[in-house]
């Protein structure tokens, strides 16, 4: 059975897992401008690994393929972060969805950037759209586990497992609904579809003119 944590034991967010989260970053960034320029499909590692100033070994450390590389969601943990703050002022849900929103409307011009560049390979290269669902859904321990230690509940709390899954399925619903429209207002929209599917899960997912 999962250990039951007490809330003072650590962050949820370890300093082992920010300092890998900003190597990831680093390199993640550079391969993103490499294949702005050059293109996804001939931008080689070791390319990508010059660029960031990292040997071809460290790059297999943090990223076992390149598809590996583009897939991998920085603002992952920077949710789980900022998920402990926003548990003190409204339901699990809610604080999933004032932690996801806040640091959308707060990121730079350059995570913009960053994400918009992301969103395009994940959307336009057959082999990465296949495989975003199963991308969000690895999420689902990680997220399991910082609402565990919140709470100081088991992660195999059945309630606490069909909370998290429960947003695992909302993202994946939210990621499918925004299609292929990438145009200029793409994160707002995104960020908004998000959101109300946040909130009807919230809601009980009452289907409201269709029941019955």
């Amino acid at each position: 059975m999962a250990r039951r944590r007490s809330a003072d034991d650590t962050s949820p967010v370890s300093l082992r897992e920010r300092k890998k989260a900003r190597a990831q970053a680093s390199i993640q960034r550079e391969a993103m401008r490499l294949f702005a320029e050059n293109g996804y499909e001939t931008t080689t590692i070791d390319e990508i690994a010059e660029a960031a100033e990292v040997s071809r070994a460290t790059f297999f450390r943090y990223f076992p393929t390149k598809a590996d590389l583009v897939l991998h969601d920085i603002a992952d943990l920077m949710v789980i972060d900022a998920l402990p703050q926003h548990l003190e002022e409204t339901s699990l849900v809610g604080a999933l969805r004032n932690a996801i929103t806040s640091l959308i409307d707060t990121a730079t011009a350059e995570q913009h950037t960053l994400n918009r560049q992301r969103e395009e390979l994940l959307r336009s290269v057959p082999d990465l759209r296949a495989r975003v669902p199963g991308q969000i859904a690895a999420a689902l321990p990680l997220l399991t586990e910082a609402l565990a230690l919140r709470l100081n509940r088991s992660t195999d709390d059945i309630h606490l497992l069909t909370v998290s899954g429960a947003a695992i399925g909302v993202a994946i619903a939210a990621w499918n609904a925004a299609a292929n429209d990438l145009s200029e207002g793409f994160t707002q929209r995104h960020r908004q579809l998000l959101d109300d599917a946040l909130a009807h899960l919230e809601s009980g997912l009452s289907l409201r003119g269709t029941e019955g």
